[in-house]
């Protein structure tokens, strides 16, 4: 968000259509307050309004669109499996293959990705915090939705575009990055962050610059503000940094070792009730996460 020169960014634009629009896939609205969609200004937003306004972006030749977003946004999740929006159905060829995304492959293939995992163990407590107070009280959500985490639409996605029977087995190709997933474990880019951001920059031909490291200013705290309103509650913590910097396991880290361990922390912090959700939904998202896991980019 920093390379506001380079890029045209947009911030999970695809959750505007499965969450708030007439096509809305996900169910999180009947657990919402009636008047939340209606408040929110994107109670319109069809899926093809979302690619079109993309799409357009994507004319400006001085600048890159880089979008972030979520895999079950574009990839039914599993409570949805046959969701198919209608602003979209004219853009297929009747003859065409369908894959597992809401898009053909037309459209996909105008798009480069970039695959961003986290290991549950990590992710699944941190996002159950969204849920309790205080942060429910912004987000307006009292349930974490175990199917709506991506684990599983990644792989899904993943598979399509490299499917297995292309994947390169030479390490000098996989080096070169020939035919292999652009992946990336948080925990390898929070060991060192400028390694993985300049790997990753040679890899879809961005320049590489150490500002994309920090954001002090109020410019830059303006701007993610105006992004991440839209989702009150889940981006306090990047709301109050100020850059990414390295995070070594720390002492108390190494110690946490064993699964055992990890959810007795869990049920400190979050009661028995919220640990036995903490622990299934993990459980869920692990195997997905570990074959993801086997891509992710080397420095």
């Amino acid at each position: 968000m920093t390379r506001r020169d380079i890029l045209n960014i947009f911030h999970e634009p695809f959750g505007d259509a499965f969450y708030f629009g007439p096509e809305r896939i996900s169910p999180a609205w009947t657990r919402w307050p009636a008047d939340k969609i209606s408040k929110s200004g994107m109670s319109h937003y069809t899926y093809t309004l979302v690619l079109e306004r993309i799409l357009a972006a994507a004319k400006d030749q001085s600048k890159r669109v880089f979008i972030k977003d979520i895999a079950e946004h574009i990839v039914p999740p599993i409570h949805s499996p046959n969701a198919a929006p209608p602003s979209l159905q004219h853009l297929f060829d009747p003859h065409e293959e369908r894959n597992p995304s809401l898009f053909p492959t037309s459209i996909l293939q105008q798009f480069q990705f970039v695959f961003l995992i986290r290991k549950p163990t990590s992710a699944i407590p941190s996002l159950y915090r969204c849920f309790i107070p205080p942060l429910n009280a912004m987000t307006d959500e009292s349930m974490l939705d175990p199917t709506e985490l991506g684990y599983r639409e990644m792989r899904l996605l993943l598979d399509y575009l490299y499917p297995p029977t292309s994947r390169s087995a030479s390490a000098d190709d996989n080096k070169r990055g020939i035919d292999t997933p652009i992946l990336i474990d948080a925990d390898d880019l929070l060991a060192d962050p400028p390694a993985v951001i300049s790997a990753l920059c040679a890899r879809i031909g961005v320049p590489y610059s150490s500002s994309m490291l920090s954001w002090p200013s109020p410019e830059d705290h303006a701007f993610a503000k105006s992004l991440f309103d839209k989702y009150a509650g889940y981006h306090e913590d990047a709301l109050n940094s100020t850059g990414l910097k390295p995070k070594p396991a720390s002492r108390r880290d190494e110690r946490v070792e064993s699964r055992e361990e990890l959810e007795r922390e869990w049920e400190e912090r979050y009661g028995a009730e919220g640990a036995k959700v903490i622990r299934d939904t993990v459980e869920m998202c692990q195997g997905d996460y570990d074959y993801l896991r086997q891509f992710r980019m080397r420095t």
